[in-house]
């Protein structure tokens, strides 16, 4: 390794940063009194790239006149030796038949870079000029392609239905946020995204974005409020229970299973008993509390007199 060389390489400037990253690691191989011989295996395990890209950064910076390459005939059944790579630093960088500092020789080109004629395809189109993808040199001219594949990220929603509508394809929470009407004020929204994981313990849960989670939403949030909206927990009760309700209707009904019988309101309550007492029969004193008797009086079921009578003070 040569620091004069390193160091004339990082004072290099207008570089994209992998021929940098070349040119670097090239004056990181090159010895004082002997040169730079590295081979492109070597090279490309120093930088990291591949074969293509590695040729056509070391044609970039030889056209910037930064290097130049020579090539070395061998001996025996090895025709031919590593490349010596002449760095712009060196003495005799410029100092080749033919050849000028910063130029290449037209007459003998570089042979990393051998320019062979693209063969052209049998129905090769003449308005244009794209050569065949089987030429000899087009995988020189295509450089690395990012081979790490995009994530896929799904919702615990859609991963549970299979859907992919509109909502499941955007964040839950940008589908909560879009729900909410004024109820949910400018200052609200920008603090309640500190509790979005209570969206997705509703989703682990089993509610529905659809049916459960964004019709709530919508209908506790349709006015302002004067209480500020700080976390999703806020809606939790009113989704388990629309959720609950959602799940009982739709819950088949088995054979021989008799029909749910609605609860009677407590003022239909009072109105039984206030049948059972003017209908004369015997009406235990206990049946008829304190407030239920104040109630019939209020509703102007019963008279005073009528309860007096069944001894219901």
């Amino acid at each position: 390794m040569s620091e004069l060389a390193t160091d004339w390489a990082i004072l290099q400037r207008g570089l994209l940063p992998a021929a940098k990253l070349v040119l670097w690691h090239l004056c990181d191989r090159h010895t004082p009194g002997w040169g730079c011989f590295p081979s492109q295996d070597h090279l490309i395990a120093d930088a990291e790239i591949s074969r293509a890209s590695l040729n056509t950064r070391l044609r970039r910076l030889e056209d910037a006149g930064l290097i130049r390459r020579q090539r070395r005939p061998g001996q025996g059944p090895r025709q031919w030796k590593s490349t010596r790579y002449v760095l712009g630093f060196e003495a005799d960088f410029a100092q080749k038949q033919g050849q000028v500092l910063g130029q290449r020789n037209p007459q003998k080109p570089s042979p990393d870079f051998v320019q062979t004629p693209a063969k052209p395809c049998p129905d090769f189109d003449q308005k244009h000029s794209k050569p065949c993808p089987d030429s000899e040199q087009s995988h020189l001219r295509i450089l690395d392609t990012n081979l790490v594949r995009k994530k896929e990220t799904t919702t615990a929603c859609s991963a549970r239905t299979g859907t992919h509508d509109a909502h499941t394809r955007a964040a839950p929470e940008t589908a909560c946020l879009a729900a909410c009407g004024e109820g949910l004020s400018y200052e609200a929204r920008a603090v309640i995204g500190a509790t979005g994981p209570v969206i997705d313990g509703w989703l682990a849960a089993g509610y529905d974005l659809d049916a459960d989670i964004l019709p709530v939403l919508q209908s506790r949030t349709l006015r302002k409020r004067d209480n500020l909206i700080r976390t999703w927990a806020y809606f939790t009760a009113a989704i388990a229970k629309r959720h609950a309700q959602r799940t009982a209707e739709a819950k088949p009904k088995g054979a021989g299973e008799p029909e749910s019988v609605p609860t009677p309101t407590s003022y239909e309550l009072l109105v039984m008993t206030a049948d059972w007492i003017n209908s004369g029969r015997y009406v235990p004193p206990s049946a008829v509390s304190t407030s239920k008797r104040a109630a019939l009086l209020a509703a102007g079921l019963v008279t005073e007199s009528t309860l007096r009578a069944r001894q219901i003070y």
